[in-house]
This record gives C-alpha cells, sequence and structure tokens, in this order.
C-alpha cells in the first residue's frame, strides 16, 4: 500500500512512519464496524423502527472515528464557509457557497437568481429507505474497509468516511417512527381498525367521533391534576338567608 500523503519516503534516509495513534483508530474503527455488522444480521424486513437505532448509533461512532482519519472535508470550497450549507442552484463561475453566492446576489444587480421551485432532494422511490438499500450499503463500507492499513492513503479513509455516513442517514431514516396511518399532523400515531380507508389516524377519528356525539351522550371527561376542582360544586337547594 502507498503511504498516506505528505508521509512517502523521503531523501535523507528518512522512511515512512505509523501516525500516532493510527493503530489503536484502526483497531477501534474495525470493532465498531463488527458490532454494526451483527445488529444489522439480525434485522428483518418489517422491523419495528426502535431496533435499527442500536444500528444507527454503531454506525455513527464508525463514521466519527473514519472522519477523524479522513483529511479535513471542505464542502462548499469555501475558506470563510468550509462547513456551510451548499447553494442548490450555482451560477456558472460560482462557488458553492451559499452564504457568499446570497451576499453576491445582493450586491449585483444583474446576477442570475435561483430558481423558485428547485428539488434540493430528489423525490418518489430514491428517497426512501429500506433495510435492502441498508444492507447494500454497509457491503460497500466493508469493502473500503478491507484493505485498510497503517499505510492507506487518507482519501481511502475520506471514502469510508463517505460510505459510513450513508450507510448512518439510512438506518437513522428506517429508524424514525413511520407514517402508517397516513396523516400529516400525526405521522406516529397508531391506526384505528374501525376508520374508513385515508382516515386511519386513531387521534383524528377520535375527534371526529366526539364532534358528531349528540347531545347528552356520557362522555369521558379529562383527567384533572391533584388539587385542582374540575367545576365548582353546586348546591342543590339554595341556603336560606341568614345562615
Amino acid at each position: 500500500m502507498a503511504g498516506m500523503g505528505g508521509q512517502d519516503q523521503q531523501g535523507g534516509g528518512k522512511g515512512y512512519s505509523v501516525p500516532t495513534g493510527l493503530p489503536y483508530a484502526l483497531q477501534e474503527l474495525r470493532s465498531r464496524l463488527g458490532s454494526a455488522n451483527d445488529l444489522l444480521k439480525d434485522l428483518y424486513d418489517g422491523a419495528y423502527p426502535a431496533e435499527y437505532e442500536p444500528v444507527a448509533d454503531s454506525l455513527y461512532g464508525a463514521y466519527r472515528t473514519a472522519a477523524d482519519l479522513a483529511p479535513a472535508r471542505n464542502v462548499t470550497g469555501c475558506k470563510e464557509h468550509p462547513d456551510g450549507a451548499v447553494d442548490p442552484t450555482v451560477p456558472d463561475g460560482w462557488g458553492r457557497c451559499l452564504i457568499c453566492n446570497h451576499r453576491r446576489r445582493l450586491n449585483e444587480r444583474s446576477a442570475p437568481t435561483p430558481a423558485e421551485e428547485t428539488p434540493r432532494l430528489p423525490e418518489g422511490p430514491a428517497r426512501r429507505a429500506t433495510l435492502s438499500s441498508l444492507t447494500a450499503q454497509f457491503a460497500l463500507v466493508n469493502e473500503r474497509s478491507f484493505d485498510l492499513g497503517t499505510s492507506s492513503r487518507p482519501t481511502e479513509f475520506a471514502a469510508l468516511a463517505e460510505a459510513l455516513h450513508r450507510a448512518f442517514v439510512l438506518a437513522r431514516e428506517l429508524s424514525r417512527p413511520r407514517n402508517s396511518s397516513g396523516c400529516t399532523q400525526h405521522p406516529g400515531a397508531p391506526v384505528d381498525p374501525d376508520a374508513p380507508p385515508g382516515e386511519e389516524c386513531i387521534f383524528c377519528a377520535g375527534r371526529r367521533r366526539q364532534a358528531q356525539r349528540t347531545a347528552g351522550t356520557p362522555q369521558m371527561l379529562p383527567r384533572v391534576p391533584r388539587g385542582e376542582r374540575r367545576m365548582p360544586l353546586r348546591r342543590r337547594f339554595e341556603r336560606p338567608p341568614g345562615l
């Protein structure tokens, strides 16, 4: 394997030296990848979202370890905002930094304005995370981490960190509560089995039933905290004057 950037053999008899802490970081990385692999094998189609949380946590720990071994990233290519937001509609000849491009648009009257309706993320099935996509992404992680060693290039660690981050995003999406009821207001609500199709949200169904309830029908009142009265006491008979 070729040496890391700036650490190849040079003149004067100086050879390659392993950076301090690199063997321990590699050992920790492989340990985290092994834990994530064991957790991923126990998953199945239709697994509960909470079962993906340990996988996501393990992948994030592996990603942080790989990111520490990789060179510092500059997402925008901007010296002032290296980790800033990326402009989704970059004009020709401009940089990728959204903050700098916004300033430039404000200062230049003739600067092109971004499109009003430009999708930043792919729509449709491409955004849906599945167990098969997570398994395929983790296979790519294993492929990129197989030959890593103390003499690997920084670009190899950067590629591994990128693959791990993608796997972590997929696992985190799968760990979110699933919108089985189809309700935009209560995406994680349980499904009412007696509700008609398209109105399965149990919270919205309860509100509709309460609104359609006829007057005088007994209903359960909300729980009142201890020490508070539900309503003022009403006396059955009026108290005689003077008492």
